[in-house]
């Protein structure tokens, strides 16, 4: 068997080609001429590296694919400006395929209002595609489409996205969503049985442009419409402070809720122990030592311990006059009045010891 040499910088490298190999030519992006595809099982083809990810650029390319009924060249940069959905099927004249196609096709319109673009890839030919395109759907067809079929004949476009299954020749049910300038802000792969959802990669499509315009992010299952969150420890509790309270919320029966400074004067003058634990919503940290401070109230109840919540406004005017200046921060009151020093931050040890000098 005749060794044939392969350029080290080729994405594709076949081994040991017989004499007889037969040469197919593909043309990478940069004018390079590298593809060799060969029938004999002694050689093999190693593809490129997988180089589409989140927040990367994605992988350009040029290939065949048909557009409106008639075969052509297809450049992804072409795109660049819009929005732009690309996804993967498996196999042209199968059966999970074509309903995915035109479910997608079906609702272009929808996505051009958007700014965006679908294109469908496939290892198969571009014959392939177009024949698919004139068999009617009532037969298995894709029937008339308005969105462009991708062929990669070569499966280099499905391997530098991720979704190619080597020993099978064909891709996942990869989806990706670009940007306008061409960054990938979303992916999901599914498997081949699994058909994908128009409805959510619209909600998505949507989110991530409210996001670009806005600045807010978008909470699960977010439709255009509904409340966003701005992306900021303080700022995200208007969100937060809307959403339904768990029954085993941290008000647990152990801690008492101070609201106002009505019922926060009269747990002071009550000449109790009281430990004023002054929290907010958005700290860490607050929520770290919770778990501790709960049980320090039900090892020793005859000590009240205050949960404070400065993102209430009348709440917030007791931290104010108290100086309050970190959260967590302990205060200690004994017979109307403070004592001792304030705890500030997460003192598991510190606060034990307060509270024990308050008995």
């Amino acid at each position: 068997m005749n060794g044939r040499a392969c350029s080290s910088g080729s994405p594709v490298i076949i081994c040991s080609l017989p004499s007889n190999a037969r040469s197919f030519a593909h043309v990478s992006d940069d004018g390079e001429d590298f593809f060799l595809e060969d029938d004999d099982d002694d050689s093999f083809i190693q593809y490129p590296p997988v180089s589409a990810r989140v927040q990367g650029r994605a992988p350009n390319f040029t290939a065949h694919a048909v557009v409106n009924g008639d075969i052509t060249d297809l450049s992804l940069d072409t795109y660049r400006g819009q929005y732009v959905v690309l996804f993967f099927y498996p196999k042209d004249f199968t059966y999970v395929c074509p309903t995915e196609i035109i479910a997608f096709n079906d609702r272009a319109e929808e996505f051009k209002d958007l700014n965006t673009q679908l294109i469908a890839v496939s290892c198969d030919s571009p014959e392939s595609h177009l024949a698919w395109t004139r068999l009617p759907r009532n037969k298995g067809g894709l029937g008339k489409m308005d969105i462009p079929i991708v062929s990669d004949i070569t499966k280099l476009i499905s391997a530098k996205y991720g979704v190619l299954v080597e020993q099978d020749g064909v891709a996942l049910r990869g989806l990706f969503i670009m940007d306008k300038e061409g960054v990938l802000q979303q992916i999901t792969i599914n498997n081949m049985p699994i058909g994908r959802s128009v409805d959510e990669t619209l909600r998505l499509i949507k989110a991530l442009q409210f996001v670009e315009e806005h600045g807010e992010v978008c909470p699960a299952n977010w439709q255009p419409g509904d409340k966003t969150i701005k992306a900021t420890p303080k700022d995200s509790y208007e969100y937060f402070s809307t959403v339904k309270e768990d029954l085993e919320d941290d008000d647990a029966a152990s801690l008492t809720l101070i609201k106002n400074k009505a019922e926060f004067d009269a747990l002071i003058k009550s000449g109790k122990p009281v430990v004023a634990d002054f929290m907010a919503p958005w700290c860490g940290k607050c929520a770290q030592i919770l778990p501790f401070v709960e049980d320090l109230a039900e090892t020793h109840p005859e000590v009240t311990f205050a949960k404070l919540d400065v993102s209430i406004p009348e709440v917030e005017k007791i931290k104010d006059k108290l100086d309050v200046g970190a959260y967590p921060e302990f205060r200690f009151f004994k017979n109307g009045k403070e004592v001792g020093e304030k705890i500030s931050g997460y003192k598991k040890s510190l606060l034990k010891n307060a509270v024990h000098k308050l008995l």
